[in-house]
């Protein structure tokens, strides 16, 4: 496995302070948010983002890939296509592009997205860098892989990938063992949550905690990418609080140790 990890939580920090992160914590490389007011943003990326990706292999690690701010779900949109010549340009081979999302009726839901992920497959093509659909729990489609198989149905899996989140199916799919089967002949990216469910008040809500802390069956996990012989970028996306940034760094570097156990 090769681990990155998410820098939405990391948003202050220089080029420079990501890559000290990385060597401090044992990671091999970072999940490159180009968002706005991010160090690398959809306007600059053109120019900022191969610079990036010269400083991290410089110092011998990657970026595994980008994710771009979660509205991008329009292909033929100027972002959409800068975010993707520059990831070509970086040789950055992946990019996690918005979501979709719900409202009835389902089926012209399902029917517009199939359409954006062609065009995405389409600008993939042209570029070399695949796009990657992630499995968000929620009004969104594809929130888990039965409901995401249905819209990669038919699209080359050489250009559109699968993101699944071991926390999001959790909460909203089946079987971990069973999700990954189910779209492995996409599945290119894993995102790493654990959630816990937390009362408050009437209602219950998800919360992202540390690995080990929550619902995730990490064996059940190890099991289901060793049966899709998954051996490809894993992102830590460390969603949670942390004290401070030695704190965020202690977390990250136990998150590794236990991934490394249950993952390889």
């Amino acid at each position: 496995m090769r681990y990155v990890y998410f820098t939405k939580t990391l948003q202050k920090l220089s080029i420079t302070q990501l890559i000290e992160f990385c060597k401090e914590t044992g990671i091999g490389g970072v999940d490159f948010a180009v968002r706005p007011g991010f160090p690398v943003t959809p306007d600059n990326a053109k120019k900022t983002l191969p610079e990036a990706a010269k400083a991290f292999r410089a110092a011998k690690l990657e970026i595994g890939l980008v994710s771009t701010p979660t509205s991008l779900t329009d292909p033929d949109s100027a972002a959409a296509k800068a975010i993707f010549e520059a990831c070509q340009a970086a040789e950055i081979p992946a990019v996690k592009i918005g979501y979709f999302g719900y409202k009835p009726p389902y089926e012209e839901r399902l029917k517009e997205a199939r359409k954006h992920l062609a065009g995405f497959a389409a600008l993939a093509a042209k570029t070399k860098v695949k796009a990657c659909y992630h499995t968000h729990s929620g009004s969104t489609m594809g929130n888990n892989a039965a409901g995401l198989r249905a819209m990669l149905a038919d699209l080359d899996p050489h250009h559109v990938g699968v993101f699944l989140d071991t926390g999001h199916v959790a909460i909203n799919g089946g079987p971990v063992r069973m999700e990954a089967d189910m779209i492995r002949a996409w599945l290119s990216l894993v995102a790493i949550k654990d959630m816990a469910w937390t009362k408050r008040g009437a209602s219950w809500a998800v919360d992202v905690v540390p690995v080990g802390d929550g619902i995730v069956r990490w064996a059940e996990v190890g099991k289901a990418l060793a049966d899709c012989k998954f051996k490809g970028t894993v992102s830590i996306h460390g969603e949670y609080d942390a004290k401070d940034l030695d704190d965020r760094k202690r977390l990250a570097k136990a998150e590794l140790v236990a991934l490394q156990k249950y993952l390889g």
